[in-house]
């Protein structure tokens, strides 16, 4: 082989080493951008889950303040019923400790539809006529 051969082959070498060396640093290259790109899509999924637990966040917290506002007016119309209840079982036991038994038998009889064990009582059914 002369020198000139010799010349050849490893220019060739070199060549063929830099053709390696470039698919080599192409392939890199590629494998850099497909984790890039990986990231950005894990980055929108992110983004978009984020968003639904926000939206979710807010929708529960505007229910459950609906919710309250419910309840609290639930709770005021109870308390108001309860308040009536009581003042007129005071008026009864007021009435009862006063000694008219005679009202209190009008008010059993006609108010809560209270009868004596033998005693029968008619209704009238159609008033208008």
């Amino acid at each position: 082989m002369t020198t000139q051969d010799i010349d050849i082959e490893n220019t060739e070498l070199e060549n063929s080493e830099e053709i390696e060396d470039t698919e080599l640093d192409e392939q890199q290259e590629e494998e850099r951008y497909v984790p890039r790109k990986k990231r950005k899509l894990a980055k929108k999924i992110f983004v978009v889950i984020a968003l639904c637990f926000c939206a979710y966040a807010a929708f529960t917290i505007i229910y459950d303040k609906a919710e309250i506002a419910r309840l609290r007016a639930e709770k005021a119309e109870i308390t108001k019923q309860i308040d009536e209840e009581k003042a007129q079982n005071d008026e009864y036991s007021r009435m009862l400790d006063s000694g008219e038994k005679e009202y209190m038998k009008k008010i059993a009889i006609d108010k809560l539809g209270y009868a004596y064990p033998e005693e029968r009582r008619f209704y009238i059914v159609n008033q208008n006529k």
